[in-house]
């Protein structure tokens, strides 16, 4: 086993190159190994009210996972609509102190937990995608969202990136952590290190050096690796030899690496060891999970297969939904459509509602728009948000509001209720005839017209 980044015995090599003084490119490469921070919230979590002082914890200004709340001990509590029935944080990484644009989110991922099934799903967002607000009045790319909120907004930037990704998607977003750099390298180190598998060699001649001036090449062959906080950084971060796609599974190693090594130490149950990590991570922190909701969480990580967790990643590929846009002089990434439908199916798909999976509702479109290709549009859409669609027809007549009849007798409540709200339509229940195979069925009316029309979202 090599050891890198560590003091070399007899023999051994570092596999991390010395610094050069040729200058990288101004493009900032501060990438974060997102995933690992709900781990490190859970250990932050067992020295809570010490981590309270040091400004971790901040308030949740747009509504708390269902999920968690109902663990709590709440059963008074509704879905409001298609991901609810998941817990949906967002992962902001960020350079910080003594990084040019430290304040930049260049990191932004949504990890998407399945309490029903202890599974998960991740999708990056990269850092240059081009969005607009109206209030703050912004149009830039996404990673400086975050900065924008903390500046401009009562509520602070977490709560701001939060609502944009939750538009971009078309899903609730319930938490957001952020993480500085220093943070995780100090954690990893803290727990004495990671073992992590290395599948090829790797060699990144551009990584640039601390001083954001120069480069520091790194170097790490395939095998099996004992990395410090530095080095697993670096493992995680590099990217300019590699692919969005390798980095995620890097990502993903290293978290599973740090899970594992912080489950068998014992971690958690030893206080020299929380404190330790706390010391470290809680100037590096920021999050809007509660001490009570990170308890819930880790009961619910600890049963997650991290080697099995999806990974997305939304990309300018000739299958992607996006497209590379230096029109203005400034290099973007914009929707291919124009609009964010594509990158919602992407979302939906990938985190599919569990209550909606559970229902498995039959639902029947009939196409009331006067637009031909409107009842198989809905459909496709909807079957990749995971609606069991059946059937489309097309009415004889057409009709003004989308309507919705419940064959169910109140059984689908869920998928009722996500429909019904998507298509603002009116719902009302009969009696389901004895040689029907749907529950639900919709009438889609013509006041979705222009929602067709335009290809908008639905």
């Amino acid at each position: 086993m090599n050891f890198i980044g560590l003091k070399k015995g007899k023999g051994e090599q570092s596999a991390v190159g010395g610094e050069v003084t040729s200058k990288p490119k101004k493009s900032r490469k501060k990438l974060w190994i997102v995933l690992a921070i709900i781990f490190a919230l859970i250990l932050l979590g067992a020295g809570a009210i010490y981590a309270y002082y040091r400004g971790v914890f901040s308030k949740n200004y747009s509504g708390s996972s269902p999920f968690l709340k109902m663990l709590a001990g709440d059963k008074n509590v509704a879905l409001k609509g298609e991901g609810d029935g998941r817990i949906n944080i967002l992962l902001l990484g960020y350079g910080g102190a003594n990084h040019p644009g430290g304040n930049l989110t260049d990191t932004i991922q949504v990890l998407s937990i399945n309490p029903q099934d202890n599974t998960a799903a991740m999708l990056s967002i990269p850092r240059d995608l081009y969005v607009t607000m109206k209030t703050p009045s912004f149009g830039g790319k996404i990673n400086e969202v975050y900065d924008v909120g903390n500046k401009q907004t009562k509520n602070g930037g977490g709560d701001l990136i939060k609502q944009e990704v939750g538009t971009i998607l078309d899903l609730p977003i319930h938490y957001f952590v952020a993480v500085d750099f220093s943070g995780f390298k100090k954690a990893i180190d803290a727990v004495g290190g990671i073992d992590v598998t290395v599948d090829k060699d790797l060699y990144d001649p551009l990584y640039p050096a601390d001083d954001m001036i120069h480069y520091a090449p790194f170097k790490i062959t395939a095998g099996e690796h004992h990395m410090d906080g530095t080095t697993a950084l670096k493992y995680a971060r590099s990217r300019e030899t590699t692919s969005d796609f390798d980095r995620s599974l890097r990502q993903q190693k290293v978290l599973a690496a740090f899970k594992s090594k912080v489950m068998s130490s014992g971690t958690l149950d030893n206080p020299t060891k929380v404190i330790a990590l706390v010391n470290v991570l809680g100037s590096s922190v920021k999050t809007d999970l509660s001490l009570d909701e990170i308890k819930s969480l880790a009961t619910i990580v600890k049963k997650i297969d991290t080697t099995k967790i999806v990974s997305k990643v939304l990309d300018n590929s000739a299958t992607g939904p996006l497209v590379s846009d230096s029109s203005s002089g400034t290099f973007y990434l914009k929707t291919k459509t124009g609009n964010w439908k594509d990158v919602q199916k992407i979302a939906h798909e990938i985190f599919s509602d569990p209550y909606l999976q559970r229902e498995a509702a039959n639902v029947e479109i009939v196409n009331a728009s006067k637009i031909v290709s409107a009842g198989n549009d809905l459909a496709s859409t909807l079957k990749s948000y995971g609606y069991n669609i059946v059937d489309v027809q097309v009415a004889k007549t057409s009709q003004a509001t989308t309507q919705i009849i419940d064959y169910s007798a109140g059984a689908k409540k869920y998928t009722l209720q996500f429909l019904a709200k998507r298509l603002n339509a009116t719902v009302s229940q009969k009696t389901k005839p004895t040689d029907s195979m749907f529950d639900l069925q919709i009438i889609l009316g013509t006041d979705n017209k222009e929602v067709y029309a335009k290809g908008q979202s639905l």
